[in-house]
Order: C-alpha cells, then sequence, then structure tokens
C-alpha cells in the first residue's frame, strides 16, 4: 500500500521540481535584418534585452539597441570625352531605441517557449533621406553632367514615440543557453514602420 502511496507523492515532488528550475529571468543578444518603411530601406537591427516572467504566463522585457539602414539612388552619366561617372546619391537612416513589451505566453516547456508580445517605443532618429528629389540631365541644363535638386520638408533628427508588436520562439539548451528568432513591427509618432526579423542568443538565469 505505501508503494502505491509514494508514486503520486514522488511525481508530484518532481513536477514541482522541474517547475521551480525554469529560470524566471534572461539577458539575450538581438540581432537581424530590417526594412524601415520610410523609403522601404533595407538594414539591420540589433538589441540587448532583460525579461523576466512576473506570471506564470506574462512576461516583461525592456531593451536598448538602435537599427541601420542605407540605400542608393542611381545617377550616371558620362562626360563629352566619353568618360563615365558614377553619382549615384547615398543616404543612411539610423536611430537608437528603447523599447518595452509585455508578454502572454502561448506555450512553455523546460526547452520551449512562445510568446507574443505588445509594447511601448521610445527613439532617436537621424536621416541623410530626402523629401524630394529631382535630377536635372544635360540636355536640358546644357551642363555636361545632371544637377541634383533637393527638397526637405522634415527635420534631420526626430524623437518619436510608438508602439511596437512582436512574435518570439525560442529553444533553451540545458546549460540554460537560449536560441530562438524573432519576427516584429513597430510604429512611431514620426511616421517610421519598421519591419525586422532577427535571431536571438540568450542566457538563463
Amino acid at each position: 500500500m505505501t508503494k502505491y502511496l509514494l508514486v503520486p507523492f514522488l511525481f508530484f515532488s518532481l513536477n514541482s521540481f522541474s517547475q521551480m528550475s525554469i529560470p524566471k529571468k534572461q539577458i539575450e543578444l538581438i540581432a537581424g535584418r530590417s526594412v524601415h518603411g520610410s523609403g522601404d530601406i533595407r538594414g539591420l537591427n540589433f538589441s540587448v534585452e532583460y525579461s523576466k516572467y512576473f506570471k506564470k504566463k506574462l512576461n516583461w522585457s525592456a531593451s536598448i539597441g538602435g537599427t541601420i539602414h542605407d540605400g542608393v539612388f542611381p545617377v550616371f552619366y558620362e562626360y563629352p570625352t566619353g568618360v563615365q561617372r558614377d553619382g549615384s546619391i547615398k543616404y543612411t537612416t539610423a536611430g537608437l531605441q528603447v523599447m518595452t513589451h509585455l508578454g502572454y505566453n502561448f506555450f512553455k516547456s523546460d526547452n520551449n517557449e512562445l510568446l507574443f508580445r505588445l509594447g511601448s517605443v521610445l527613439r532617436y532618429q537621424s536621416s541623410s533621406y530626402w523629401d524630394v528629389v529631382t535630377v536635372l540631365y544635360p540636355p536640358l541644363t546644357g551642363l555636361p553632367f545632371p544637377v541634383v535638386v533637393f527638397e526637405n520638408s522634415t527635420p534631420q533628427r526626430t524623437f518619436a514615440i510608438g508602439g511596437t508588436t512582436q512574435i518570439k520562439y525560442s529553444y533553451t539548451t540545458k546549460h540554460k543557453i537560449s536560441f530562438g528568432i524573432l519576427a516584429g513591427f513597430q510604429f512611431d509618432t514620426n511616421g517610421d514602420n519598421i519591419l525586422h526579423l532577427s535571431l536571438t542568443l540568450g542566457k538563463r538565469f
């Protein structure tokens, strides 16, 4: 009789130990590709994140990081002597940002985790991207090279607040090292929309 009573006791004990062994905190490095909606500019995003479970299914996180996107507006021309020139216009949009998220855990075990997160973003951005550009070529101007006319109606440096949504999956090894993938979208009061897909590497504790 005693051995039958011990079975549920041992199961409960092992289950409790397993639950207690699941780390609630984590620090992660996040990096990947992203697309900036202002001009559909491709680039990179990167961040460092701290996260913590404060309830069984609820997770809070905070991160600091940035993005950098660049592109080229092609302008090629030829001098009367036949010399080819590349006068393309190169531009960069980069930003630093702080984000916080509240995540809901759809699935979590000792090794796997699937989160849906909503949050906010505070972003500083500097951009050399123009609002309007016009290229006047030699047949119109009579000059042996193109003339580029820029129009700027927005500031180069901006501060903005916004919202963000993410889906994140991660796998944790027995050494509490996690690997994962994160897809997200953010928007802000400056009218910037950024899509990103990243890989994650973290340590749980």
